[in-house]
């Protein structure tokens, strides 16, 4: 496993000059640029022209009517070039910062880095200097490195989920003296961070501001095509804010904005972080779901501790406990309002909701057929990145070469995986599970230790509705998701870890008893290898292996379902996850009716089938209501 960061050299350009040279330093002013006037005027660029390869500065549509600034730079042709990169940069020099800049766009199936970089000084190939607030892609951090001749070191960094499918991020970083705060927001909240990283560092003091992209690929692929970076900015600003004008600023809100959350019941979180003003810990007040949380209910601390930092920044803290789990599959709203020290006030309101699979993607209750996992095993012959972006490559149609020299297909009871040979006397379990089986394909006694493996899972679970609880245990890293079917795009994540190894648990919300359709990709760069999938009692805490033959209680998997019935739900009202099956409705396909007993004087109802189905109409007979449909 590679260490992380946004730039890698290793030893590279010794005599390379730069193909921009630095310009004389001017006064700090305010500086944007939309990029609407289609061009990149007034930027001073930095790329591998020196090396034969320039990179593309261009101008795509922003979505919004105007335009946005893309670069894309392809790998160098030569090993001594490094990773394909590309800074713009502005000429004025910043003591004191805020840069803000949208990013909108980027390449999801590439391992690189991309973001903003401050206080730059030596601006060339191999001696580039400063600050850089970066997202690495593959590995989903969000981090400030402190840059010496091209080379990082992380300052700070926590994980978050950013998808440019999903959302468009304002980015935020500013600093005076040596504190350095950088803030996402999910256009168009730009009041409530879904990340923040913050770092005191003193190494640059002065420098000009920009933006990047970077590679970050081994430097054994610095030359493969595959390696270039490629991002879409817009809506640039740089600005040296007034003395004292740096007020506390929430850095971090729990659940994040919009978050669907996979630990049920959770706790709200504020950390407030003092900049030139302290947060008043006395104005502060909390309202969850709409009631307002008296302070003595609440833990207040005079800290805030943020991700990877060992020593905890100033500012307040304040935390409570959910333990109401009413409405778990709608949304829920927090608020937070409070004052600093000069009586400036300032409100967050934010949203979340808990992972839930809903009702429409399910299957009837007991139409699981051909029980177990649908298994494909995919081994490259060549190194890959320890990342799930290059383990959907590996297992996708048209993969890279080489990611895909061994391919198989199984079946199998239960997801109880390790490369070790459990014949051999010295044989050690991995995880928490006895009665291990091979990866599929591979033979341990002639692999002693496989590499470079991607597998992806299938099956539909039999889920009764409520609140579960899944664990992996997992080397190297996974992704676990349910939609509408096995191929869908946009199906919910319920847990996964790029980057590494895994051992943990998450939870989430079933709407209605059925079999959900379940993907779940596993991958190996290198090392040990291993993977279980299991269920947690969440009472008494028991793992068990989802479909595990010898315990009758065990989550039940199947392979296929019959062809979906015709069903009925209904709601007493229209919320979201109102809607329930009605168990004892009677279809009649050749009348086309559902009759089902009457319940109170207002009733929704809804039809699911294997077609668009209509309700034309809608009858009292006795005590039942009967619905016919087209």
């Amino acid at each position: 496993m590679r260490t992380k960061g946004c730039l890698t050299l290793e030893g590279l350009f010794a005599g390379f000059t730069a193909t921009a040279l630095a310009v004389s330093a001017t006064t700090a002013r305010a500086q944007s640029d939309d990029f609407n006037d289609g061009n990149d005027a007034g930027w001073q660029k930095l790329d591998l022209s020196v090396v034969g390869r320039p990179a593309t500065f261009s101008f795509p549509d922003d979505g919004t009517g105007g335009k946005a600034y893309r670069i894309l730079t392809p790998a160098p042709p030569v090993p001594d070039g490094g990773p394909a990169r590309a800074f713009s940069y502005q000429p004025s020099d910043y003591t004191r910062f805020s840069v803000a800049v949208d990013i909108i766009n980027w390449d999801r199936t590439v391992d690189h880095a991309f973001g903003i970089l401050v206080r730059a000084t030596g601006i060339g190939l191999g001696s580039t200097d400063g600050y850089v607030m970066n997202y690495n892609s593959a590995d989903g951090d969000l981090q400030i490195n402190e840059v010496a001749g091209e080379n990082p070191t992380t300052v700070a960094e926590v994980a978050v989920p950013l998808d440019p499918i999903q959302n468009r991020y304002r980015w935020v970083f500013t600093g005076y003296n040596d504190n350095l705060v950088g803030q996402v927001f999910a256009l168009p909240d730009t009041n409530n961070p879904v990340a923040a990283v913050v770092a005191n560092e003193s190494q640059h003091p002065s420098g000009k501001a920009g933006i990047f992209v970077f590679n970050r690929e081994s430097a054994a692929l610095y030359t493969d095509p595959g390696s270039y970076a490629d991002a879409t900015f817009d809506n640039y600003s740089a600005n040296a804010p007034a003395a004292g004008s740096l007020r506390a600023t929430v850095v971090e809100l729990g659940p994040r904005p919009r978050e669907e959350v996979r630990s049920v019941p959770t706790t709200v979180k504020v950390a407030i972080l003092n900049r030139e003003t302290d947060v008043n810990a006395n104005s502060i007040a909390l309202s969850v779901g709409g009631t307002v949380i008296p302070n003595a209910n609440l833990t207040i601390t005079s800290e805030v501790v943020m991700p990877n930092n060992a020593v905890p920044f100033p500012g307040i803290t304040v935390s409570y406990p959910i333990t109401n789990l009413a409405g778990l599959g709608g949304t829920h709203t927090n608020r937070i309002t409070f004052q600093d020290n000069t009586g400036f006030g300032q409100t967050n309101e934010w949203t979340f909701t808990y992972a839930t699979l809903h009702g429409t993607n399910a299957a009837a209750p007991g139409s699981g057929v051909n029980p177990g996992f649908s298994v494909r095993l995919v081994q490259a012959s060549v190194a890959t990145a320890n990342s799930l972006t290059r383990a959907e490559q590996q297992l996708g149609t048209n993969p890279p070469p080489n990611y895909a020299a061994f391919t198989t297909n199984a079946l199998a009871n239960v997801i109880n995986y390790t490369q070790k040979d459990t014949n051999d006397l010295g044989y050690v379990e991995d995880g928490y599970f006895a009665a291990e089986i091979n990866f599929p394909g591979i033979d341990p006694t002639v692999q002693t230790d496989p590499n470079d493996l991607a597998m992806e899972i299938l099956a539909y679970l039999e889920l009764p509705a409520g609140v579960h609880t899944f664990g992996v245990r997992s080397d190297d890293g996974f992704k676990l998701s349910s939609g509408a079917g096995f191929a869908d795009p946009t199906a919910l994540v319920l847990g996964q870890r790029t980057g590494g190894t895994f051992d943990g648990i998450f939870d989430f919300v079933v709407e209605q008893a059925g079999l959900y359709p379940f993907r779940m990709v596993w991958y190996e760069r290198g090392g040990g290898a291993h993977v279980e999938l299991f269920s947690v009692n969440r009472t008494t805490a028991e793992k068990t292996l989802v479909n595990d033959p010898g315990v009758p209680s065990a989550i039940k998997a199947y392979r296929g379902v019959s062809a979906p019935a015709i069903v009925l739900e209904s709601s007493a009202v229209l919320i979201a996850g109102g809607f329930a099956t009605e168990s004892g409705a009677t279809v009649d396909t050749v009348a086309k009716t559902v009759t089902v007993a009457r319940s109170g004087n207002q009733r929704f109802y809804r039809l699911r089938g294997p077609t668009a189905l209509s309700i034309k109409a809608i009858q009292i007979s006795g005590g039942n209501v009967v619905l016919t449909y087209e």
